[in-house]
């Protein structure tokens, strides 16, 4: 797949309020293909995995008070929101994302935090070199053009001593969120539809060798990698399988499927994921590597 600066996701419908609770499901026959407006846009899957993984990260950049922070393709900005409440007035925040990605969904999911949101199409980042204590860029490296060039200016606006992070998801068979879809896509004639393709790239960063080595090409000794696994919570079968559609890659091509793709993709997510649901909680093991790296120098 050949990328741009920055891939366009289309964005989920604002939700007007909380979805309303899904259908027992009996088996693949009694799946409902509406779909559910995520609570807004994309909160369920932060708070599953994205928020999870963020407050990680901020540990390990030891983001505190007064931090500098910078977050290069932001996505749906989980870690730029969860960092604005530790760094305090004294810290600041930016996130960066593409128009047409998400930038609007990251402003709109909490308008109230301290982030400065700026439209960023790729190419080299708009500020003065060393001007950031933590730069990072979280699960959204894989959909850049130019991993390397953007790693490179990551650490031209680092400052000395300051940290760098990556956080990619580990191989898509460390996640079965994502492989049942890619399964289901598969099973239901929709391979061709782009969504293999999306989760395929998804995880395509995880080999730790692979990243250790693009961050020192890009100046920086200083690095390690480490695998971080977590046991997420989803909501139960019969409304995450009617939420997900709202959810990238799913929301790009969802409107494109017909019905009875739309009913086979559906009842095969819900026939593999229901064994893995418990007193109304699915609970599936999610997966990534998480690169932390220090700039040559002290701070000054």
């Amino acid at each position: 797949m050949k990328r741009s600066g920055i891939r366009q996701v289309a964005p989920a419908p604002a939700a007007a309020g909380p979805p309303p609770p899904g259908p027992a499901l009996a088996g693949p026959a009694a799946v409902a293909t509406e779909t559910v407006a995520a609570e807004p846009e994309w909160a369920q899957f932060d708070r599953a995995f994205s928020r999870r993984f963020a407050e990680r990260a901020i540990d390990a950049l030891l983001v505190v008070r007064g931090t500098r922070v910078l977050e290069v393709a932001c996505g749906t900005g989980v870690f730029a929101r969860l960092a604005a409440r530790v760094v305090g007035p004294g810290g600041r925040v930016v996130a960066l994302e593409g128009v047409d990605a998400g930038l609007d969904t990251a402003q709109r999911l909490e308008p109230s935090t301290t982030v400065e949101w700026r439209a960023w199409e790729g190419g080299a980042l708009p500020f003065e070199d060393g001007a950031f204590d933590v730069v990072t860029c979280q699960h959204s490296l894989p959909r850049l053009a130019d991993p390397l060039a953007v790693v490179g200016e990551m650490r031209r606006v680092l400052a000395p001593g300051g940290r760098l992070g990556i956080t990619t998801w580990g191989p898509i068979e460390e996640n079965p969120a994502f492989a049942v879809q890619l399964d289901a896509a598969i099973k239901a004639g929709a391979g061709g539809a782009g969504v293999v393709d999306a989760l395929l790239e998804a995880c395509s960063m995880h080999r730790v060798d692979d990243l250790l080595r693009l961050v020192q090409a890009a100046g920086i000794s200083d690095v390690s990698c480490r695998t971080v696994r977590m046991l997420a919570g989803l909501p139960p079968v019969g409304q995450w399988v009617r939420t997900c559609p709202s959810l990238p890659p799913l929301s790009g091509v969802w409107a494109d499927w017909d019905e009875e793709t739309r009913r086979s993709f559906l009842g095969r997510v819900t026939e593999l994921l229901r064994p893995f649901e418990h007193d109304g909680v699915l609970r599936v093991q999610a997966s990534c590597r998480m690169v932390v790296a220090r700039s040559p120098g002290r701070p000054g």
